[in-house]
C-alpha cells in the first residue's frame, strides 16, 4: 500500500496526493497495489477526504484507511472529530454509499492528552458519525443535492449528525 502525503521536512515526497498516487499505481499495473488514505494527509493537502476516496474507490484501489484530524496547516494527527465534523461524515457517508469494507484504524497522537482516553473519544465520536449515518435521509440528501439546494443539505446532515452526538458521553 501507498500513504500518500503532501509534505514532510527532510523527505522527498513521490505520492503527494490521490490523483498522483493513483496515476503512479496504475502505471506500476500491479493488482495488488493500493492507497492508504490518511483523512488528515488528504486534509492537509487542501483535498476533500470524500472526494479522494470516491476516486481511489472508482479505481478499485481503496485498501485502506487511516483517521484523525488536523488544522489543514500540518499532519497533526488530532483525535478525530477534533476539527472536521462534517467532513468526516461526508468521508464515511462516501465510504458507505460505496458499500467500502476495508481496514480502518485510528491514527491520532494524542502528545499532552492521555492516549487511551483519546482512543475511547474517538471509537465514541466513529459510533455517532455511523449513527447518524444510520438515520439519514439519503433519498432527502439526494433530492436537496439534485436540486442544488445546499441550505436544505446542510439541514438534514446537521440534523443527524449533531443528534446524533448529543448523547455522546
Amino acid at each position: 500500500m501507498i500513504e500518500y502525503k503532501p509534505r514532510e521536512p527532510r523527505v522527498k515526497i513521490i505520492f503527494p496526493n490521490v490523483a498522483r498516487t493513483l496515476l503512479g499505481i496504475e502505471k506500476i499495473g500491479l493488482p495488488n497495489l493500493g492507497i492508504l488514505l490518511d483523512f488528515g494527509h488528504s486534509l492537509y493537502g487542501q483535498e476533500t477526504p470524500a472526494d479522494a476516496a470516491q476516486l481511489a474507490i472508482d479505481y478499485g484501489r481503496l485498501f485502506a484507511i487511516d483517521v484523525n484530524d488536523n488544522l489543514r496547516g500540518w499532519d497533526d494527527d488530532m483525535v478525530v472529530g477534533s476539527v472536521h465534523l462534517v467532513e468526516t461524515f461526508e468521508f464515511f457517508h462516501t465510504l458507505r454509499k460505496n458499500n467500502w469494507e476495508g481496514v480502518w484504524q485510528l491514527d491520532q497522537f494524542p502528545f499532552r492528552e492521555d492516549s487511551v482516553q483519546a482512543a475511547k473519544q474517538a471509537i465514541t465520536f466513529l459510533k455517532a458519525i455511523h449513527h447518524a449515518l444510520d438515520v439519514l435521509d439519503d433519498e432527502a440528501l439526494a433530492a436537496a443535492q439534485a436540486s442544488h439546494d445546499a441550505l436544505a443539505a446542510q439541514r438534514l446532515v446537521q440534523k443527524v449528525l449533531l443528534s446524533s452526538m448529543a448523547g455522546l458521553e
